[in-house]
C-alpha cells in the first residue's frame, strides 16, 4: 500500500516538474531603437547672436523597457543639467538652485524628449546666454548583452574646454554598470602594459603630454565598453581630452566581473551597431587620439 503512494507521489512530482519546464519562458531582449534629436538656442544681443547653446542627443524610443527606462532617465538628467547650466545666475530667485525642479521636467515621452525641454527653456536661455555649450549624447556601442552612451560637453567662453564620459548599461535589467575597472587594476594594467600609459607630446602643444600616475583623478564615466574595444577617456588634457582605445585582449583580466561577464563573446553574434556608426576594424594596436 505505501509503495502504491511513493510511487503516486514520484509520478506527480517528476509531471510537475515537467510542467514546471515546460512553462519557462525565454525572452531575447530587445535592441535599443534610438532617435538622434537635434536643436540648438541662440543668445541675442542687439538684434546680433553672440552665442549658442545645441543639443545632439540620441533618444531610446523602443527595446525592453527596464533599458529604455534606465536610458531616459539619464538622457533627462543630462538635458536638465545643461539647460539649468545654461540659464544666467541672475535669473534665479535668491535662496533658490534651479529654474525648473528636475521631477517636474522628467518626460518618458522620447519622441519628444528634447522640444519638452525647449519649451520652457529657450525664452530663458536665450535672454542669458553669455556663452557657447555643446552637448552630445550618442550611442556609440550595442551589442547582445550592453549599450554604451557617449556624452561628450564643450565649452567656449574666453577660451574651450571639453569632455567626454561614457555610460554602459546592462540590457537585463536596464541597470547601469557602476564598476567597469577599478583604480587599483588600471594601475596595474598600466604598470604591466608601459606602452599604453603615456603620450609622448602633447597634440595641443610641444609640452610633454599625459602621463597614468596613482595620483590620477579616475572616476569609471571615463571607462566606456565598446563594440570591440575597452575606451579610456583622458580629461583635462589642456582643457581638453584624449582617449585611449584598449582592445579587449589585453585588458580583459583587469576588468570588473560584471564587465567581464557583458563582454566575454562566447556564442554571440556580430556586434550591433547603430545605423549611422562605421563598422571599426580591430588591429590590436595600441590607439590614442586626441578628443574635443
Amino acid at each position: 500500500m505505501w509503495r502504491k503512494w511513493y510511487l503516486w507521489l514520484a509520478v506527480m512530482g517528476l509531471f510537475a516538474i515537467m510542467q514546471g519546464c515546460g512553462s519557462v519562458k525565454t525572452e531575447q531582449v530587445k535592441d535599443l531603437v534610438v532617435v538622434e534629436q537635434i536643436d540648438s538656442i541662440c543668445g541675442v544681443r542687439d538684434g546680433v547672436i553672440e552665442h549658442l547653446v545645441s543639443f545632439d542627443i540620441d533618444v531610446p524610443v523602443d527595446g525592453s523597457q527596464a533599458l529604455v527606462d534606465s536610458v531616459m532617465a539619464f538622457v533627462n538628467s543630462e538635458v536638465y543639467n545643461m539647460c539649468e547650466f545654461c540659464v544666467d545666475i541672475d535669473y534665479i530667485p535668491e535662496g533658490e538652485h534651479m529654474m525648473y525642479n528636475k521631477k517636474e521636467m522628467f518626460t518618458n515621452d522620447g519622441p519628444r524628449l528634447l522640444s519638452h525641454y525647449m519649451d520652457k527653456y529657450k525664452p530663458l536661455i536665450q535672454d542669458s546666454l553669455e556663452n557657447t555649450y555643446v552637448l552630445e549624447l550618442k550611442l556609440v556601442a550595442q551589442t547582445e548583452k550592453y549599450v554604451t552612451y557617449g556624452m561628450e560637453s564643450l565649452h567656449c567662453g574666453g577660451s574651450c574646454g571639453s569632455e567626454k564620459f561614457y555610460h554602459t548599461f546592462d540590457k537585463t535589467d536596464g541597470h547601469q554598470v557602476t564598476e567597469i575597472i577599478s583604480h587599483d587594476n588600471l594601475l596595474r594594467f598600466f604598470a604591466d602594459n608601459p606602452e599604453y600609459n603615456n603620450f609622448d607630446v602633447d597634440p595641443w602643444s610641444d609640452e610633454q603630454g599625459w602621463e597614468f600616475t596613482a595620483n590620477y583623478d579616475f572616476c569609471n564615466s571615463y571607462c566606456g565598453l565598446l563594440n570591440d574595444h575597452f575606451t579610456l577617456v583622458i580629461n583635462g588634457v589642456i582643457n581638453h581630452y584624449m582617449v585611449a582605445s584598449i582592445p579587449y585582449s589585453r585588458i580583459f583580466s583587469y576588468l570588473s566581473p560584471e564587465a567581464q561577464t557583458l563582454v566575454k563573446q562566447e556564442g554571440e553574434g556580430k556586434p550591433m551597431l547603430p545605423p549611422y556608426l562605421p563598422e571599426r576594424s580591430e588591429d590590436g594596436e595600441v590607439q590614442m587620439e586626441p578628443g574635443g
